[in-house]
């Protein structure tokens, strides 16, 4: 009985999650696109972040796999699954060329763009009075960031290109923007760290909870890994047998203060939990208020595709393949 039951909870789980998914993509098409309804960026990010989370599931993703081999036996299925494996084929063609198309142009934009950007930031400062010296070196320090970390992630390079591309046509000058971004990007990191203090006390909550959290039990996974090692090992070295035998030592204290401390430390780890918990929801609720509904969607578009597809391109000629081996080469000798 409680086995179908279980199953119907996770058919109810994942038919549920393929609604909310409908609906978010669905909200958003008809509220932040079009501008026809009000809309909740909260309400949206929260309920991507749930998805996500039900989406690591292997439960679920089996269960889903389930109902789609169901489906297809079904009468509608045996009509309807042909026409749509075609149109699924026929899209899926066009939308791999597309992405191959912008993944190595975006490539190019980037490895090329991002030096053109701290040249013509240097040469902002150097002749507009509205450029310090301590936004270009913001700027610069954030340009070099994202580039290290753009040569390594997709998604990075086409969601920083839509952004800068984005404030760039948004611009009141437009062909000064790129001499006068370091200007704008100062102002844009100033009202976030103003907003930003606002989470630096439970952020410093939760790092605390979180360096507890693994003082305590880091050692102990890190022992008995340790531990494991060395009954499998096969050496016969006193100082190895040793150290097995010390961490295999029975503690002298009695069972029952053992298992007081043992509940104790249960109740600890709980209350960690417990206290991570709203903190944790605090910061993600700030964090999320600070981000671009546009941004938000494009990249979980782009999360998806890269999934898909990025195998395909990973061994195709590209600037940022030659960028890492080149800054390899530099770390190495």
């Amino acid at each position: 009985m409680m086995r179908y039951l279980k199953q119907a909870l996770e058919i109810f789980i994942v038919i549920s999650g393929w609604c909310l998914f409908v609906i978010v993509v669905v909200d958003y098409i008809v509220g932040d696109l079009s501008g026809l309804i009000d809309t909740s960026l909260q309400t949206q990010a929260w309920s991507l972040l749930l998805l996500f989370g039900l989406s690591r599931s292997s439960t679920l993703r089996a269960t889903n796999q389930t109902i789609r081999q169901w489906f297809a036996k079904t009468l509608v299925g045996a009509v309807v699954g042909p026409v749509l494996t075609a149109t699924r084929g026929f899209f899926a063609s066009a939308l791999r060329s597309v992405y191959i198309n912008v993944y190595l142009l975006a490539d190019v934009l980037f490895c090329v763009g991002s030096p053109l950007l701290i040249i013509s930031a240097s040469a902002g400062w150097w002749l507009l009075p509205e450029v310090s010296y301590v936004s270009l070196l913001v700027y610069c320090c954030m340009i070099s960031i994202i580039f290290f970390w753009g040569l390594h992630s997709n998604l990075v390079r086409l969601l920083t290109l839509g952004y800068f591309f984005g404030y760039w046509l948004v611009a009141d000058s437009l062909l000064m923007y790129p001499f006068i971004a370091p200007a704008a990007v100062q102002e844009n990191v100033a009202l976030g760290m103003t907003d930003a203090l606002n989470a630096l006390l439970p952020a410093v909550g939760l790092v605390l909870i979180v360096y507890l959290l693994a003082r305590r039990h880091g050692l102990q996974t890190i022992t008995q890994l340790l531990n494991g090692h060395l009954r499998i090992s096969a050496s016969n070295s006193e100082p190895v047998k040793e150290l097995n035998r010390e961490l295999n030592r029975e503690p002298d204290e009695n069972p029952s203060q053992d298992s007081s401390r043992n509940i104790l430390s249960n109740y600890l780890f709980l209350g960690c939990l417990l206290m991570a918990i709203p903190l944790a929801a605090v910061i993600t609720y700030t964090a999320i208020s600070h981000i671009n509904v546009h941004l938000l969607f494009v990249g979980l578009g782009i999360w998806a595709l890269d999934l898909y597809w990025q195998h395909d391109v990973a061994n195709e000629p590209a600037l940022s393949s030659d960028w890492r081996y080149f800054l390899k080469l530099s770390w190495k000798y």
